[in-house]
């Protein structure tokens, strides 16, 4: 089932089309390696896909209910959160319930409002009908779920107080990776999640995308992640896009078999041309002798 259609897209930055007219269907249960030149407008159509950039021509479409979740080459994290305060930023509903839960508990230690038997109800009240809303939410199991995410991309209990700014590069981008993660999101958008990484954050995030049920669109350089986790090669250049089946060794063979047939094309062309040239020349060498002009 497709999950995102583009239908003849376009994005403009400062009067120049990044692309034009670009057609694509992103399959639910597929691994893509989105590949191209340097500026070519990976990470534009990234953002496209993730709603973050509106289309001058065309349309999006969308599976009814899909959730999407992008992860930029640079996440934005809050630098003095610590690692546990900023992977519990993830769910942004439940963060502001929290946070409501919080400020009702403050009320309930407020003499003013124990002592007050209406206050006291109203805040109650209200404490019952955020709970029940934290519960629809998934709320009891939210804190085992950064908890046990946390763990799984190699982050230690000793780790959770650590301040945002403290964190290496490749720790950044592990969080953020975290936090797409926690909200179990049906659609990834990962643009270079392997930039800073070790050994051993390039396995951890290869068994993300192996074990993700739903589609990846991924940008990346390392061939040999390509290798290990895409179903399909989409090549963005020129402002057009080329899908190739298989992974990135195979679309490096078709494209070099491509480049040299029409190299050959290009070689039997010529010949082709200096040919006639010369079979013009001969003609015309004939009509001079023989006072034929035709």
């Amino acid at each position: 089932m497709i999950a995102i259609n583009l239908d003849k897209v376009t994005v403009t930055y400062i009067a120049h089309p990044v692309f034009r007219e670009l057609s694509w269907a992103i399959h639910d249960d597929c691994c893509v390696g989105l590949v191209g030149p340097n500026g070519s407008g990976k990470s534009t159509l990234l953002r496209l896909l993730a709603g973050q950039l509106s289309s001058d021509t065309g349309f999006i479409s969308r599976q009814s209910g899909l959730t999407i979740g992008y992860l930029p080459q640079e996440p934005h994290l809050h630098p003095q959160h610590t690692l546990w305060e900023e992977a519990f930023t993830a769910s942004v509903a439940l963060k502001a319930i929290d946070d409501q839960l919080a400020q009702v508990e403050a009320k309930l230690a407020d003499a003013a409002v124990y002592g007050n038997e209406q206050a006291l109800a109203a805040v109650l009240a209200e404490q019952a009908r955020l709970l029940e809303l934290y519960e629809k939410l998934g709320g009891p199991a939210y804190t085992g779920r950064v908890r046990a995410t946390l763990l799984s991309l190699g982050f230690g209990e000793a780790d959770f107080t650590l301040n945002v700014e403290t964190l290496s590069g490749g720790q950044k981008k592990l969080l953020g990776l975290a936090k797409l993660l926690i909200t179990e999101p049906k659609v990834l958008l990962l643009d270079e999640p392997d930039n800073h990484l070790d050994l051993e954050g390039k396995r951890r995030l290869e068994a993300i995308i192996g074990a993700h049920k739903g589609a990846v669109v991924l940008i990346s350089h390392d061939r040999y992640l390509l290798d290990l986790v895409v179903d399909e090669i989409v090549e963005l250049e020129d402002g057009r896009l080329t899908q190739y089946p298989g992974d990135y060794s195979e679309y490096a063979f078709t494209k070099q078999s491509n480049l040299l047939r029409q190299q050959q094309l290009f070689q039997a062309q010529d010949k082709e041309i200096v040919r006639l040239e010369q079979a013009a020349k001969r003609l015309l060498t004939w009509g001079r002798v023989y006072d034929n002009e035709k």
